[in-house]
């Protein structure tokens, strides 16, 4: 995926999801990839290709199910079918790395951001959030369809774009001079007002439907 924003490859423009997609692969330190119909992954910016531990060049060399654990990779069929129907998946999830075993992180899949292209964010468990232990293998599809979903104010574009890029709550409080309560509380908000239950699915949700504002 080219980064450069507003630009395709022939230099002609692209239309807004593509562009926001290619600015936030650009900007965001989350781990973002993109997977095919099939599971391939297809691009992923680099903070992915860190969390993974591979190049961006070998990104498209690997499948989504390479990094699934092996006691949840009979269900993978099933839950893909179910991920496509739906529109959308959240939850908490365990990656396994071969280089650094299991990794619990927060999980948001949506699908068709592009024609057969689908998103998944990575967001590290921060152990505040989830059922149980951070990484427990919890995550369900869920409906995509923005019926009852809300418009960020905004000062919650403003605070879930720091969330993208890749700030914690404490730094993002000390960028707006605000307390960390009242961060935790906006972020709190902004998951409501979209409709979702994670982070990395606020974050997923707030960029599919634009409200993700690079510029600030």
């Amino acid at each position: 995926m080219n980064t450069r924003s507003g630009s395709s490859t022939n230099g002609e423009p692209e239309p807004g999801a593509a562009s926001h997609l290619r600015s936030a692969f650009a900007l965001s330190q989350h781990s973002m990839l993109i997977a095919d119909d099939q599971r391939r992954w297809v691009t992923g910016n680099a903070a992915a290709c860190e969390l993974l531990g591979i190049t961006q060049e070998e990104v498209s060399w690997h499948t989504m199910d390479e990094f699934v654990p092996p006691d949840a990779r009979e269900r993978l069929d099933e839950r893909w079918e179910q991920f496509l129907a739906n529109g959308a998946a959240e939850g908490w999830y365990r990656l396994s790395i071969p280089a650094r075993g299991q990794v619990p992180v927060e999980f948001s899949a949506t699908a068709n951001v592009l024609p057969s292209r689908h998103l998944s964010v990575f967001l590290p468990a921060d152990g505040s959030s989830g059922p149980g232990e951070p990484g427990a293998l919890e995550w369900k599809p869920v409906p995509a369809e923005s019926a009852g979903r809300l418009r960020l104010t905004e000062r919650e574009r403003e605070i879930m774009t720091l969330v993208a890029s890749g700030l914690h709550g404490a730094d993002i409080a000390e960028r707006l001079f605000l307390s960390p309560e009242t961060i935790k509380s906006h972020v709190h908000n902004a998951m409501g007002r979209l409709g979702a239950h994670t982070r990395a699915h606020a974050v997923a949700i707030a960029l599919v439907t634009e409200q993700i504002s690079w510029e600030l």
